[in-house]
């Protein structure tokens, strides 16, 4: 009798085991098939257990985007570890204190600076991201159940200082198989890989895996080389900034050989769906509304969309999604969406007076966002609680100004701060990108967004800027918008 796969390494065994012959990892002229993948991870798993790692311990993953990430991510859970993604643009002191928060011992490292390389190998032992020598293959290797650990996802610290938030093997299939039965993953999807892997493991290459399709790997985000791996894929994973940059500078007609598309983290403008349904109408667009601590919360998929393009869908079948009444954003906004999921984190790591605060009485996850749900179950987002201008003790969602600013035909994208004011506390100032070749000025800019709202929503200032500062995987920084606000580094008018 063939076991039931309970755990995510043991779904994507059961994968290699079956379709060991198809590609499963492509990077430029290399492409690794099922096989090779779980070979060289249990390389990896018997280096590490050889070298004394314990059920449980934590490993550092750092690096650019490369096969070879994949594979010691999964090493690392064949051996019964904890992988612990880090973001590899920050600097080695701020790596070193996440990786020793969360107590690990060893990191893996590729592509960084040699700066932080030697920083980390101060405290850490280094292991190269490509290793190599002999292995022993003897003995079986642990078998983890569904509650084991499997990764711990350091949060952006877009409210505070970074938490470790914890996923077991079990969360973290219930979270693939989830989003492979909202979306349409398929056998011979191959999926374009350019957001930080550090980031985007959960949504998009465990699905894949487990789904039997393939990844092909780019280093970055890169306009031009994204375009042309389109030409020989059927899906990516963005977030609507990157969709934004796509659909303004890409060759349509190489985004046109994709069969459909998902995106996430951040609001997404109607006026870029509907200009994406305009120009590519071949490619299906699906929106994923999750959150690091509960992966899965909601699913638009395209036809939804296509009949409301501003919802972010329903809550997924194991998932129950309610607003809860009393916080804060006032009556239109609804409430703060709280989420209750089999997918839902273990806790943030060894921090219970922070994982208490960020759960309700019965375990539901306060996600931070405002939103409502109508009598239909559609979930619509009115805002991020953080987010929240509050102007004369009046709260504001920025969304709702930024959807008015991205209705301007020679807006290509745009984002809402709040900004110190002595009168009000703070207003709402309005930054926008440009579409090239239209004429626009922060004055016409400023107009058009406070002849189209009501008086205490209208922004107080307006400025344009050529590209707007993104975190590591795309999103829009706001903190960064606002600081270039405030130290003059944006030509704001203001009325």
């Amino acid at each position: 009798m063939i076991a039931h796969p309970d755990t995510v390494v043991a779904w994507i065994e059961a994968v290699a085991r079956a379709h060991g012959g198809r590609p499963a990892l492509i990077h430029e002229a290399a492409t690794w098939s099922y096989r090779d993948l779980w070979s060289r991870a249990e390389d990896v798993a018997r280096r590490l257990l050889a070298d004394g790692l314990r059920p449980g311990d934590a490993v550092g993953l750092l690096g650019a985007n490369e096969p070879a990430y994949i594979v010691n991510y999964l090493g690392i859970a064949r051996a019964g570890g904890t992988a612990v993604p880090v973001n590899d643009r920050l600097d080695g002191a701020t790596v070193r204190s996440l990786l020793a928060a969360v107590d690990a011992t060893r990191v893996f490292v590729g592509r960084v600076d040699p700066g932080v390389r030697d920083e980390l190998a101060e405290t850490f032992q280094i292991l190269a991201m490509h290793g190599d020598g002999p292995v022993q293959r003897r003995g079986r290797l642990p078998v983890a159940g569904p509650g084991s650990p499997a990764a711990i996802m350091l949060t952006s610290g877009s409210t505070g200082r970074p938490k470790g938030v914890v996923h077991a093997q079990g969360t973290m299939l219930h979270a693939a198989l989830q989003l492979a039965s909202a979306f349409p993953f398929r056998p011979d999807d191959r999926s374009v890989v350019f957001l930080p892997l550090y980031a985007c493991i959960p949504e998009q290459v465990l699905p894949v895996l487990c789904t039997g399709g393939a990844l092909e790997i780019l280093p970055r985000f890169d306009i031009e080389r994204v375009a042309d791996a389109c030409t020989r894929a059927t899906t990516f994973d963005a977030v609507p900034t990157i969709l934004s940059r796509l659909i303004e500078h890409a060759p349509l007609e190489k985004l046109a050989h994709l069969r459909w598309v998902m995106f996430a983290s951040e609001h997404m403008p109607v006026t870029l769906l509907h200009r994406w349904w305009d120009e590519l109408p071949g490619v299906e667009t699906h929106q994923l509304y999750g959150m690091t601590e509960v992966l899965p919360l909601s699913a638009a998929p395209h036809r939804l969309l296509r009949r409301e393009p501003s919802t972010i869908g329903r809550a997924f079948p194991t998932t129950l999604l309610s607003v809860e009444s009393g916080s804060s954003g006032g009556a239109a906004d609804g409430g703060e969406l709280v989420g209750a999921s089999p997918a839902r984190m273990v806790g943030y790591y060894k921090d219970e007076v922070a994982t208490k605060a960020a759960l309700g009485p019965d375990g539901a996850m306060r996600t931070g966002d405002l939103g409502r749900i109508d009598e239909r179950g559609l979930v619509f987002l009115t805002g991020r609680s953080k987010d929240i201008i509050i102007s004369g003790g009046i709260n504001i969602a920025p969304a709702e100004i930024e959807a008015v600013a991205s209705r301007h035909p020679a807006v290509e994208r745009a984002v809402v701060v709040g900004v110190p004011s002595e009168r009000w506390g703070e207003t709402p100032v309005v930054v926008a990108v440009p579409r090239p070749g239209q004429p626009l000025t922060a004055d016409d800019l400023l107009s058009h967004c406070r002849s189209l709202l009501t008086s205490y929503k209208r922004p107080t200032g307006a400025g344009l800027i050529d590209t707007l500062p993104t975190t590591g995987i795309g999103k829009t920084a706001k903190d960064t918008v606002r600081k270039m606000i405030v130290d003059g580094k944006i030509n704001v008018v203001r009325v």
